[in-house]
């Protein structure tokens, strides 16, 4: 049986938490060396639109992070993933 700690939205016993799509999509961003204008121009969404999903002003749905990360960036979003968990194990 999988237990679920609902304070922090986690599995008991799992180090690290799931990166949010912001997170994600920031992230996928700076790898590829985008701009927020350009990665925009390429979804075909408005700037602002990234912008508040990047500042977690609004959550993207899951299929535009996927398909960003994906299509737009060329990345597979394990592997994003798996960089942001590499980053929070350096920092700590």
């Amino acid at each position: 049986m999988t237990l679920i700690n609902t304070t922090t939205s986690r599995l008991v016993g799992q180090s690290k938490p799931a990166p949010t799509g912001a997170e994600i999509l920031r992230v996928a961003r700076k790898l590829r060396g985008y701009t927020q204008a350009e990665s925009a121009a390429h979804y075909g969404i408005e700037e602002r639109t990234l912008r508040r999903w990047e500042n977690r002003e609004y959550s993207p749905r899951w299929n535009d992070v996927i398909n960003l990360v994906e299509d737009v960036y060329l990345l597979d979003i394990l592997e994003v993933i798996g960089k942001i968990h590499d980053q929070q194990a350096s920092d700590n």
